[in-house]
């Protein structure tokens, strides 16, 4: 906890304090989080990086290094006079709430307009449904396909109006619905 202290006044990362103390950043990692004791060379290296006296380390050291092959790790209760560092984020922490925040606008927008078009979707099927069903009351009529192949047929309309509606002559019928998949004489 003391060299965690240190390192954190030293304001250096982990790689920082590998390239000035000759010790990876991985052993650092482990030091400083407790998974394995650090050498006493290292502790005296990480005294001169934070321009302090190395003895006063060296001795809490001792009673860690005590404490380790006793088989209490964690029940060292070595107290520093020096006083905390008050907890203030670090750029990376500040950098990586930024982070979080975009990646979950970005989810958001992008799950909204999927979200509309698959309502729409549902909605226009459930029209198609409907359209059908109002269809099974009315005469129907053969549904045609189109192809390239065919060849076009061009129907001549006589325009007349019979009680205020107009025809084209072909067809008489009110109530026949036709969907967009239909060509003939219907459509004409």
């Amino acid at each position: 906890m003391r060299l965690r202290r240190r390192k954190d006044r030293s304001e250096l990362s982990k790689h920082g304090l590998a390239a000035r103390t000759g010790y990876s950043a991985r052993s650092w990692q482990r030091y400083l989080n407790g998974r394995s004791l650090p050498p006493r060379e290292a502790v005296e290296s990480m005294a001169r990086v934070g321009g302090d006296d190395p003895n006063r380390l060296l001795v809490l050291h001792e009673i860690a290094a005590q404490r380790w092959s006793e088989g209490r790790v964690g029940t060292a209760t070595v107290e520093d006079s020096s006083p905390a560092p008050e907890h203030t984020p670090t750029g990376q922490q500040t950098q990586g709430r930024h982070l979080r925040v975009v990646v979950t606008a970005a989810a958001v927008i992008t799950a909204l307009p999927v979200t509309v078009a698959l309502l729409l979707a549902v909605r226009l099927t459930e029209a198609r449904a409907q359209l059908v069903d109002g269809r099974s009351g009315v005469s129907a009529t053969a549904v045609a396909t189109v192809s390239e192949s065919m060849v076009p047929v061009i129907y001549t309309c006589e325009l007349e109006q019979r009680n205020g509606r107009w025809y084209a002559g072909l067809s008489r019928t009110t109530d026949t619905l036709l969907s967009n998949t239909q060509v003939g004489i219907e459509v004409a």
